[in-house]
């Protein structure tokens, strides 16, 4: 769902990872973080393999990579990739 043109975000679930990007507290930060986690969940559910959608699915792949950053580099989080 997109939001309409008075937000910065053109998607509707982008202002909760703009949240976790700014929260300074680390329990705020991992509740901000699994919040756009679930959301990003949701949106991928909900548009599957919808070709029409492929710049949100962008966006949300670069959304999880940046929530997984966070989690990396902020809350010290171990790296599971090989």
């Amino acid at each position: 769902m997109e939001n309409s043109g008075s937000q910065p975000n053109r998607f509707e679930w982008q202002s909760v990872v703009q949240q976790a990007l700014v929260e300074l507290d680390p329990e705020k930060l991992r509740a901000k973080i699994a919040e756009a986690e679930s959301l990003i969940f949701v949106r991928l559910q909900a548009i599957g393999q919808d070709v029409s959608k492929n710049e949100e699915k962008n966006a949300l792949h670069d959304a999880s990579n940046t929530l997984l950053t966070l989690k990396r580099e902020v809350l010290k989080f171990p790296d599971w990739r090989p």
